[in-house]
């Protein structure tokens, strides 16, 4: 299977689970809404007890007891946790996938963009954690001095990399879109 296929088959996973957790943070928000509409009503009914004639007395007690308990707002505070853990992760999947589809994206229209010695610099640069002087660069890249000048120029037209005066020679680097990978 090829490398780009296996992180095609990753991405579909990832997509499914935030999806996941975003439907179980739904429905997990919906069932405390239900449940806490639910203990509210029940502690809010009040029988007379001339109108209860077929519950005894202490089944009605309870009965009344039951739903004023602190005991009952342990699944209701749970299930709403629960909820918000689950919409916060499934969110943040999805900002996490979109950020790194952003960066291919981009690195992929960069590519398409510039030319083979071009490509040769952005590669010696990444490799150098997104630094290097311009010397540096035609001594790592083999190219003459006047065509790392030029193709530095090239590249910081497009906005690729952005070029600094650095004592005698300039130091060239990696703009931000590039240098996180």
């Amino acid at each position: 299977m090829k490398p780009q296929a296996i992180k095609k088959n990753n991405r579909m996973i990832y997509w499914i689970v935030a999806a996941i957790c975003l439907v179980y943070g739904g429905v997990a928000l919906l069932m405390f809404v239900y449940l806490s509409y639910f203990i509210y009503f029940r502690s809010q009914v009040n029988f007379p007890v001339e109108q209860v004639t077929n519950i005894s007395a202490t089944a009605f007690q309870r009965y009344q007891m039951r739903p004023r308990s602190t005991f009952a707002l342990i699944p209701l505070i749970l299930t709403l946790i629960g909820s918000l853990v689950s919409i916060t992760a499934g969110s943040l999947f999805i900002r996490l996938l979109r950020e790194k589809e952003r960066k291919e994206l981009k690195k992929e229209v960069i590519d398409s963009m510039v030319m083979p010695d071009e490509k040769i610099v952005i590669e010696e640069l990444e490799k150098n954690n997104g630094a290097l002087t311009q010397s540096e660069l035609v001594g790592n890249t083999g190219l003459s001095k006047v065509k790392v000048h030029r193709i530095v120029k090239r590249l910081e037209l497009l906005g690729i990399v952005k070029k600094y005066p650095y004592g005698v020679t300039n130091k060239i680097k990696l703009e931000k879109i590039l240098d996180e990978q």
